[in-house]
């Protein structure tokens, strides 16, 4: 069904001569191309969309549950057949092929496809003292396998103030730049819209919220996927990777821990913890997937190495009796002995590049 653009997205992002200094912007942005568009949509659509954000209670809480099945104070729902009406027109309006063309005349990725499983995305709320620490988002579609390409994320905030947080930062990489990762930040005001190219190098996430009782930080996220990409080849599969922030500057010699400090201190400790729990259990799982394969390669190691020292003492027993034992083209010709080396060599063969690379020779 064709949608009608300017009904949703503001008309001046109808123009070219608007597009392309924008596109420009986009793919020259530093660490990575991404860029900041203000009134995204239109001032009467974005009105029905904080008018219809859900609110809390049964349909709601079920959407804030953590992997321990206890409720979280993040709500994420990426359920559009359970989207508000206003939700529902604004998925209409980006899945639509005017909306996917707009977005790679934007950029310059062609090709794009919406992501009808909103896997990651969809409506979102954080409450007071969540935060999002620097991170690379998961790469690939984990039902088809597309790469993933676009981030899109609009934000749905009136009257939010910069000191309450949840700004969206672009970061360099914190692995390298380690207190001085940041490039840039922006708080998630009323219909403001962050698209950034998904890579390797596309660190971002936002700072702790500290709003007032009743507040809470709004956004609506969608990504965008292609079949293929240039470096496809040099890319390999992987999750979203974060990297905790530091400690503040004050956590130095001579300084008096606060309860505040403490409290910093435990919640880095629980989730240095969640972490690592984290990855032994992928260990586990992968252990539990891939131990039969494990089980078998040592079956046929086994079985190479007996059949070549049963081949070994063969050729040792017949090079006594003075017989020739150069293998040639089978025959049933020959004595016992050599009969009995060429089948095991024929045994012994399709096994042998498993037995040199596990061995070293």
């Amino acid at each position: 069904m064709a949608v009608e653009l300017s009904k949703f997205l503001n008309s001046r992002f109808a123009d070219e001569s608007v597009l392309g200094p924008l596109r420009a912007r986009f793919q020259s942005a530093e660490p990575f191309p991404w860029l900041v568009l203000e009134d995204f949509l239109t001032r009467g659509f974005v009105d029905r969309l904080v008018t219809d954000f859900p609110q809390k209670g049964p349909s709601y809480d079920k959407y804030c549950l953590g992997e321990d099945g206890k409720i979280c104070p993040n709500y994420a729902n990426p359920n559009p057949k359970e989207f508000p009406e206003a939700f529902q027109l604004l998925d209409s309006l980006i899945s639509s092929d005017e909306f996917v063309t707009f977005l790679s005349k934007l950029t310059g990725i062609p090709d794009l496809e919406y992501d009808p499983d909103y896997f990651g995305g969809g409506i979102r709320e954080s409450q007071s003292q969540v935060y999002l620490p620097p991170h690379i988002d998961f790469n690939y579609h984990p039902r088809n396998l597309s790469h993933r390409r676009l981030n899109l994320l609009v934000y749905l905030n009136e009257d939010w103030m910069e000191e309450w947080g949840g700004a969206i930062q672009v970061h360099k990489d914190p692995r390298v730049h380690r207190t001085d990762s940041m490039v840039a930040s922006f708080p998630p005001v009323l219909n403001r819209c962050f698209i950034f190219e998904t890579s390797e190098r596309s660190w971002h996430g936002f700072n702790r919220l500290v709003p007032p009782p009743g507040r809470s930080r709004r956004a609506f996220t969608v990504y965008y996927y292609t079949k293929d990409r240039p470096d496809a080849d040099d890319v390999s599969l992987h999750n979203t990777e974060y990297v905790e922030p530091p400690l503040p500057a004050r956590f130095a010699a001579g300084h008096t821990l606060t309860g505040e400090d403490e409290l910093l201190l435990t919640e880095a400790i629980v989730r240095r913890d969640a972490r690592i729990e984290l990855l032994y259990r992928i260990r586990a799982e992968a252990d539990g997937k891939y131990a039969h394969l494990w089980k078998e390669y040592e079956y046929y190691l086994d079985l190479s190495r007996s059949l070549r020292n049963e081949l070994d003492s063969v050729r040792a027993a017949a090079a006594q009796t003075g017989e020739d034992v150069q293998i040639g083209p089978q025959t049933a010709h020959g004595s016992s002995s050599i009969r009995a080396i060429r089948a095991l060599t024929d045994r012994v063969i399709s096994l042998r590049p498993v037995w040199r690379r596990s061995t070293g020779r």
